[in-house]
C-alpha cells in the first residue's frame, strides 16, 4: 500500500449533514436544560430561608412542584422582612419562571412536529374533549429568549442566598426577553392571562440598591 493510501486510511469519518431542523432541537436542548438549572436556585433559595438542614429540607421541599415551592418562598421572604427590592426581584423571578414552565411542560409533555422552521405543539390526542385543544408553536428566538431568562433567574437568585464577595451594581438587571401568550384554543373562551409580572427597578434606583443615603 502506497503513502497515499496509508493516509487516506487515516482521515477522520466526514461530517454528517446538518439537518435543517438542528438548530431547532439544538434550541429545544439548551431551553430545557437552562429551566432546570433555574429550579434548581429556587430549591437553593428555599433551603437558604428555612434554615433546615439538608435532610430534613429533603423531606420538606422534596418532589414539590415549582407553583407550591414559589408559595412557600414568597412566604419565606415576608417573614424575614427582606429589602423590598430583594422581595421585588424574588417574586419577578417566581412568576417568570412559572410562565416559562407552563410553555416547557406543554413542549415535554405533548407530541410534536416540526415543519417551516418552527415546532407545532399540541394536545390533540391527549384531551378529553375536542372544545379544549390547545396549539402551540415554538421557534428557535423565543425558545432562546426563555433559556436566557432561565440563566438570569439563576443569577439573580444566586445572589440572593450566595451574596457576592464584591457588591455593587447590578449587573444582572434587565428586562424579561420571553413574553407569554397563552395558547390557542379555538373553541374555548379566552382565559384572563397573568397579571403582568413586576420588573425590578434599575440599577440606578436606591431601592434597587437596598440603601438609603443618610
Amino acid at each position: 500500500m502506497g503513502l497515499f493510501d496509508e493516509l487516506m486510511a487515516k482521515l477522520p469519518d466526514p461530517v454528517p449533514e446538518i439537518s435543517p431542523d438542528t438548530p431547532l432541537y439544538e434550541a429545544v436542548g439548551r431551553f430545557v436544560t437552562s429551566y432546570a438549572h433555574a429550579e434548581a436556585a429556587i430549591h437553593m433559595l428555599a433551603r437558604h430561608l428555612s434554615g433546615l438542614s439538608d435532610q430534613k429540607a429533603r423531606i420538606v421541599f422534596g418532589g414539590m412542584r415549582l407553583p407550591d415551592l414559589s408559595d412557600i418562598v414568597r412566604r419565606f421572604i415576608k417573614i424575614d422582612k427582606l429589602p423590598q427590592a430583594t422581595q421585588v426581584t424574588v417574586d419577578s423571578c417566581l412568576t417568570q419562571l412559572i410562565l416559562i414552565g407552563k410553555r416547557r411542560h406543554s413542549l415535554v409533555h405533548r407530541s410534536t412536529h416540526v415543519f417551516d422552521n418552527r415546532m407545532t405543539v399540541t394536545n390533540v390526542l391527549t384531551t378529553k374533549s375536542l372544545k379544549a385543544i390547545e396549539t402551540e408553536f415554538f421557534e428557535v428566538q423565543e425558545l432562546s429568549d426563555m433559556q436566557s431568562d432561565c440563566g438570569l433567574i439563576y443569577l439573580r437568585l444566586d445572589e440572593i442566598y450566595s451574596p457576592p464577595l464584591i457588591t455593587g451594581e447590578d449587573k444582572y438587571w434587565r428586562p424579561w426577553l420571553y413574553k407569554h401568550v397563552p395558547p390557542k384554543t379555538p373553541n374555548l373562551k379566552p382565559r384572563a392571562t397573568p397579571a403582568e409580572e413586576q420588573e425590578p427597578p434599575p440599577p440606578s434606583s436606591p431601592e434597587r440598591s437596598g440603601k438609603t443615603e443618610g
